[in-house]
């Protein structure tokens, strides 16, 4: 394939240009006229011929032509574990044209690699795609093509389209081979996935006409790198640890969004280059700060009646947030109002991630309570870039409240989410509030925690079962967790049949709940219950586990190094505090250590202490996680402070027979 650059391109129609201008002149002889065309003419073919030499690169794949040793392949050599490979992935942005062509060609290798054959790539809506599978029958390569029923565009955003491509009957020792035409660029350009990747090149032809801005991500080094092409080969697989938040946010890739187009005469656009240009467009945009600086009528009744309930401001923005709570939410994240107005998702009382929290925006100002909107990236949308500006990133809008010197971060998205408590989905960095004239920057990072305590009392008898009384508190994000998931369940019975599954030996025998309703407070839960299982008698000793839940038995981080954070979403804190009265005729012959150990600046620690008492024994056990995130510098300390924390938590009360 031969490739001639945008600057070719421009040369080519800027002479053309000069040659019909000069042949217009009625004040320069014929002659004259002839000889300086003829030179510019010498010129373009000359500067043509040479720049095709320059720029000629040929394509690593072409559609439809796939090699007999890849049909062949059994094993990706580089990674014998892999279930499939990426053969290659090629892009190419022809500026003349302004097009940008995908090829993508996968081998499926084993069984779990089949799910290789639904994937999607960065589109437009009117993205042209076509595809194939190719199989090795009886010796001999079957091409099926791929229907209309196969491919998909789907709408991501208000402004991005991604292509679906779902291939039926894929086999092991399919090759699947796709091919994307549109026009424009990409926003999204992968050079790693969660199969290996043999081959991904990128190339984008300089146009005097378009700038653009990547954004790269990820950790692979460029086989080739220059202004105009990218290239890696022989890139691994991504492996996902424990504790990370999007690994989309790490996998090695471009992010890819258009600054500006500009064509001398005819044609101007700046798109957002700054922060403060995204906070003014968002601002102007008719489904988005208009409705916010336009008269609205339609919550004056809804104002006027919590004014006269009180005149506390903080009782005001507990009422305005609970009756928004009131329109359901659609499950769609978006900073955009998809209806004609934010009075119709009022009215319908159903409505989108914007349209929710923007009328909480608005009846908090109509109570004279400062409130402006917070636009920010969910956890599964990726984290918003440090050092780039992106307006594609932005795909969820919360609100944000001043009272005095109090300041609240607040969705309304959700039935069972406390005020004060964004959801764990919005718990991502930073986000941008969105000002009349400007902008700042929120930090997102939870100021509350998943807050844990459990409390047993109970009796050991001879043959190692546990009868007596467990209290459990849950505070903050574990209340919010407890609450979504018993409303999973159709009964208590459900519920509390799924705690004694995921709890070998455990058996309830009564159980009430406090303030489950009450969303400001822990909820509180009793138990009667009955252990089994964990204690082991062996002749005249009985072996105990004082760790009865929650236990960690073994480190969740597998890997030597970690080059992306660990998140844990919130910090942590669990308590467990066991009163075990002893069997009669047994007494203690060892007690598990007490001991206590921490993180530099105490990131994170945990104790155990331990006690006889009259009749029994007593344990505390307390384990915090002090803050949410941990870089790769930290990973070592954290991977040893887990493999202590098992073996702790392994260790075993004995008690022997008198």
């Amino acid at each position: 394939m031969l490739h001639i650059s945008t600057k070719s391109a421009i040369s080519f129609f800027y002479i053309c240009e000069k040659c019909l201008f000069v042949n217009k002149l009625p004040h320069i002889h014929t002659t004259i006229k002839l000889e300086l065309m003829k030179k510019s003419l010498l010129f373009l073919l000359f500067s043509f011929l040479l720049i095709n030499v320059i720029h000629a690169q040929k394509a690593p794949m072409k559609y439809g032509k796939v090699d007999q040793a890849d049909l062949d392949m059994k094993v990706y050599p580089a990674d014998s574990s892999a279930s499939a490979v990426v053969l290659c992935n090629y892009g190419y942005f022809n500026s003349r044209e302004f097009q940008f062509v995908h090829q993508k060609r996968i081998k499926i290798l084993k069984e779990e690699g089949k799910s290789q054959g639904d994937f999607f790539v960065p589109a437009t809506e009117k993205a042209v795609v076509k595809g194939q599978i190719v199989n090795m029958e009886n010796g001999v390569p079957v091409v099926t093509k791929l229907g209309k029923e196969s491919i998909f565009i789907e709408r991501v955003s208000k402004n991005q389209y991604r292509a679906r491509v779902a291939c039926p009957n894929v086999k092991v020792g399919s090759v699947i081979d796709v091919e994307f035409y549109y026009t424009g660029l990409p926003t999204l350009w992968r050079f790693q996935e969660t199969i290996p990747v043999r081959w991904s090149e990128l190339i984008i032809e300089d146009n005097q006409y378009l700038s653009f801005r990547k954004n790269a991500v990820g950790f692979t080094p460029f086989f080739v790198s220059t202004d105009t092409r990218w290239v890696t080969k022989d890139v691994q697989a991504f492996k996902s640890e424990p504790y990370i938040n999007n690994y989309e946010n790490y996998m090695s890739r471009f992010d890819i969004e258009i600054s500006s187009i500009h064509i001398p005469g005819e044609l101007y656009k700046d798109y957002a280059t700054t922060w403060e240009a995204v906070a003014e467009a968002l601002n102007k945009e008719s489904n988005f700060g208009q409705e916010l600086y336009t008269l609205q009528l339609y919550l004056n009744g809804l104002a006027k009646q919590i004014k006269e309930a009180t005149s506390i401001p903080e009782e005001r923005l507990s009422k305005a947030y609970n009756e928004i709570k009131k329109i359901k939410w659609n499950k769609t994240e978006s900073i955009w109002i998809s209806q004609s107005g934010l009075n119709q998702s009022f009215n319908k009382k159903i409505g989108n991630a914007s349209e929710v929290n923007l009328n909480l925006v608005l009846l908090l100002r109509k109570l004279d309570i400062s409130a402006n909107p917070l636009v920010l990236s969910t956890r599964s949308n990726g984290v918003l870039p440090q050092y780039s500006v992106s307006f594609d990133k932005l795909n969820y809008v919360a609100a944000h409240a001043v009272i005095g010197d109090k300041t609240y971060l607040l969705d309304a998205t959700e039935e069972n989410l406390p005020l004060g408590l964004l959801p764990e989905r919005a718990l991502n960095g930073r986000g941008m509030l969105v000002l009349r004239e400007g902008f700042k920057w929120v930090d997102l990072n939870p100021t509350k925690k998943e807050k844990t305590t459990s409390f047993f009392k109970l009796k050991l008898s001879a043959d190692g079962t546990m009868k007596g009384d467990w209290t459990k508190m849950c505070s903050d994000y574990a209340a919010l967790d407890l609450r979504n998931h018993y409303k999973t369940f159709n009964s208590q019975d459900d519920y509390l049949k799924s705690i004694e599954n995921d709890n070998i030996g455990l058996s309830v025998d009564k159980y009430t709940v406090s303030d489950f309703d009450s969303l400001q407070n822990s909820v509180k839960e009793d138990f009667t219950v009955v252990l089994k299982n964990r204690a082991t008698k062996t002749n005249n000793q009985l072996f105990v586990n004082p760790i009865l839940m929650d236990k960690w038995t073994e480190n969740p981080f597998k890997l030597e190094q970690r080059i992306y954070p660990v998140d844990f979403t919130t910090a942590i804190e669990k308590s467990l505090i066991v009163y075990l009265e002893l069997p009669e005729g047994y007494e203690v012959e060892q007690l598990p250590k007490n001991t206590k150990m921490a993180l530099p600046e105490n990131s994170a620690s945990f104790q155990m202490q331990t006690a006889l008492t009259e009749s029994g024994v007593q344990m505390v056990f307390k384990f915090n996680i002090n803050k949410p995130i941990f870089y790769a510098a930290e990973y070592p300390d954290l991977k040893i402070y887990f493999d202590e924390l098992v073996k702790k938590q392994s260790e075993m009360l004995i008690l022997k027979k008198i």
